[in-house]
């Protein structure tokens, strides 16, 4: 992409955060996105294959230093224990509680929205873009070293933790502030006490 197109894209990502900021991801058209970034409609989707590609480019991209932290999970694999890494990564996650739960909601409430996830996580062989592929991988790599079971499927495992952070950032009860690190921490040890081999490797 060229220098323009760099700029071009981050204006878009820019406006969709100022717009879904104003009006919430279920309200925020591609045409009122393109007028904040100053383009025309259709300039979105030289850079973004659909809506719901360009409110999670938005989402992970203004969360850059997370995202990263998330991305290098697999290098990880064997250093400290399975259950303190799980834990640091969901610690990490959870303050993107106050984007991804609006757009996650947004896509619930909006068919077209999830039918263009759908395509997207389908076109690319992926439950979901970005952090559930790196923990799916650190997983994987953890089971190749002998710290997770053998007949566990990495992906499917991601998933299940990433469901339970989701699960806990809608809590009601736990107010603004989100899930503690003490409650993410139980509730990661619950998942991972279940993927260990009952003998730890050497």
């Amino acid at each position: 992409m060229t220098r323009r197109g760099d700029a071009t894209r981050t204006r878009l990502i820019e406006a969709t955060l100022s717009v879904a900021r104003e009006v919430g991801y279920a309200h925020a058209s591609t045409r009122a996105i393109a007028q904040a970034a100053g383009v025309a409609e259709g300039t979105i989707y030289r850079h973004f294959p659909d809506k719901a590609s360009l409110f999670f480019a938005a989402v992970l991209e203004s969360n850059g230093p997370v995202v990263a932290w998330v991305a290098t999970l697999p290098e990880r694999a064997g250093e400290g224990t399975v259950e303190g890494n799980l834990t640091e990564a969901a610690v990490r996650l959870a303050t993107l509680r106050d984007q991804i739960m609006p757009l996650e909601l947004a896509i619930v409430a909006d068919p077209e929205l999830a039918a263009q996830r759908q395509r997207a996580m389908a076109a690319a062989g992926t439950p979901l873009p970005g952090p559930p592929e790196a923990v799916a991988a650190y997983l994987a790599a953890e089971q190749r070293l002998g710290r997770v079971r053998p007949e566990v499927d990495p992906r499917e495992a991601a998933l299940v933790i990433l469901a339970a952070l989701f699960g806990l950032a809608a809590d009601q009860s736990i107010g603004d502030a989100g899930p503690s690190r003490d409650r993410l921490a139980a509730a990661v040890r619950l998942l991972v006490r279940g993927i260990q081999p009952t003998v730890p490797a050497p």
